[in-house]
C-alpha cells in the first residue's frame, strides 16, 4: 500500500498563459536532479483531461550496488548502472491545482520529494519567468481546534499566498483584499506580553484557516491544558491530508486511480466551494 499525501501546487506565470500545458512541459520534459550522489527523474508520465500521472524515481547512476560471485561466494562490488532505487507515485489535478504523491519511506520522504519535485520543474523551464511551490494542505481545522485550546498566547506567525483557484468563505474577504492590494505573500506577527495573552479573534482565525486550506503557514505559542509551554504549527505532519492507495489499484491503471482517489481530491474542492 502507498501513503499518498495531498499538497497544493503554487503556480504564477508572468505571460498568464494556459496553466496546464505549462504543468505538463515542467513534468514531462527531460530535467534530471542529483542530490547525495543519487539521481532523481520523472518518468512514465500520462495525462487524462485534468489529471496528469507520473513517477518520480531516485536511482543510482554510478552502479555502486554489491554482487554475489557464486563460484567464489564473495561479494563484490559492482551494482548495475542507473539502478532504480526507488519509484514515488504522483496524481496531479490541475482544475485544483493539488498533486497527491507517495512517499517512500526512508528513501524518498515527503519532504525530499517536494524538493526534488519543484527543482525539476523549475529546471525543464529554465529561462522563463515564473513562480513555482508546492505547500500542505491539513486536515480541516485540526491546526485552529489545537489553537483554540491554547491558554496564554504568546506569538502568532501567519504568512500567505493568494489562492489558486478558488478561496473558501471563511477567509474569502483576506484572499480577495491581498489580490486587490497586489500583494503576493504575506506575513503577519502577533506578540503579546500580557498575563492573558492573545485572544484570537474572527480575522485570525480566518487567516490561520486559509493557511490550513493549503495557501500558507500559521504557528501559535503558548501553554497546553498542563500549563506547559508549546508551539504548534500547520507543518506538524500528522495534520497532512492523506490517503492509503493498495497496490491491486496502483498497478490496474490510470483510470482506477484516479477513480479511488477522487474522494480526497472532491473532499479538497469542497473546501473552497462557496455556500451562497
Amino acid at each position: 500500500m502507498s501513503k499518498m499525501f495531498f499538497n497544493r501546487l503554487h503556480l504564477t506565470i508572468s505571460d498568464n498563459r494556459p496553466k496546464q500545458p505549462f504543468i505538463v512541459d515542467g513534468i514531462k520534459n527531460v530535467a534530471s536532479e542529483g542530490f547525495n550522489n543519487y539521481s532523481y527523474k520523472i518518468v512514465e508520465v500520462e495525462v487524462k483531461g485534468p489529471y496528469i500521472k507520473g513517477y518520480l524515481i531516485k536511482y543510482d547512476p554510478y552502479g555502486r550496488g554489491e554482487v554475489l560471485d557464486e563460484t567464489t561466494g564473495t561479494v563484490k562490488k559492482g551494482g548495475m548502472v542507473n539502478n532504480i532505487v526507488a519509484r514515488s507515485l504522483f496524481v496531479v489535478n490541475t482544475d485544483e491545482m493539488v498533486i497527491a504523491f507517495e512517499e517512500v519511506k526512508n528513501v524518498i520522504s515527503k519532504t525530499m520529494f517536494v524538493r526534488i519535485f519543484t527543482n525539476l520543474f523549475k529546471n525543464n523551464h529554465k529561462g522563463q519567468i515564473f513562480d513555482f511551490f508546492i505547500s500542505s494542505i491539513s486536515e480541516k481545522y485540526s491546526f485552529i481546534e489545537k489553537a483554540k485550546k491554547l491558554t496564554n498566547i504568546k506569538r502568532v506567525t501567519i504568512r500567505l499566498v493568494p489562492s489558486n483557484p478558488n478561496n473558501a468563505d471563511l477567509w474569502r474577504a483576506t484572499d480577495e483584499r491581498m489580490r486587490e492590494n497586489g500583494i503576493t505573500k504575506y506575513k503577519e506577527i502577533q506578540e503579546s506580553s500580557s498575563d492573558s495573552g492573545i485572544s484570537l479573534d474572527d480575522e485570525t482565525i480566518a487567516k490561520m484557516a486559509m493557511s490550513e486550506d493549503g495557501y500558507g503557514f500559521a504557528e501559535a505559542s503558548g501553554s497546553d491544558q498542563h500549563g506547559e509551554p508549546i508551539t504548534i504549527s500547520t507543518a506538524k505532519k500528522n495534520q497532512d491530508i492523506t490517503h492509503i492507495l493498495p497496490y491491486s489499484i496502483e498497478k490496474s491503471g490510470f483510470d482506477n486511480i484516479i477513480k479511488y482517489l477522487s474522494s480526497t481530491f472532491d473532499k479538497i474542492k469542497k473546501r473552497t466551494n462557496h455556500q451562497e
